[in-house]
């Protein structure tokens, strides 16, 4: 197959999941992709055919109330595929003032990361993380930056739950 053929194909995809969330806890599992299709990728400069694997996530945080202006938040995500090593991240963030959060993320095996985030309004958070791999390609990179923009847009309703999630 060529790029110059007409190729129309349907690719499904069905995933699914649970969330259970309180004020102070959540808990979630995730399998995006139940159904296994293939598809096309680039081998080279050949394009074969490679079939997708099931994806389940695996997911939980709790938030402690230290004192009345600080809050910790320690967070895994467990990724587990097969073929591939199992992938856990952990993660913990401190929420001060209920303003201004820092935190740190260790990938197992992997990279380990650092961020900041501050609320400027009611429906509006901006901050900044770094992220360093531990692996070989880390001897190849100085890691990444990112600075990020989180808005709340559906603040025009009361929200009941004081999450931190």
């Amino acid at each position: 197959e060529s790029f110059a053929e007409d190729i129309h194909q349907i690719k499904p995809n069905v995933g699914v999941g649970m969330f259970y969330y309180s004020d102070l806890y959540y808990v979630g599992l995730s399998v995006p992709n139940l159904i296994r299709s293939e598809y096309m990728a680039k081998e080279g400069s050949f394009f074969t055919s490679v079939s997708r694997t099931n994806h389940f996530f695996l997911t939980g945080g709790y938030v402690f109330e230290l004192n009345d202006r600080l809050k910790f938040k320690p967070h895994t995500l467990i990724k587990m595929t097969q073929g591939a090593p199992l992938s856990v991240d952990l993660s913990a963030n401190f929420l001060m003032n209920e303003k201004f959060e820092v935190g740190a993320s260790y990938r197992w095996n992997d990279s380990v990361s650092a961020l900041f985030n501050m609320k400027v309004s009611h429906d509006l958070r901006i901050g900044y993380s770094y992220d360093y791999t531990l692996t070989d390609i880390g001897k190849h990179t100085s890691g990444t930056h990112e600075v990020f923009i989180l808005f709340d847009i559906n603040n025009s309703f009361e929200i009941l739950s004081p999450r931190y999630f």
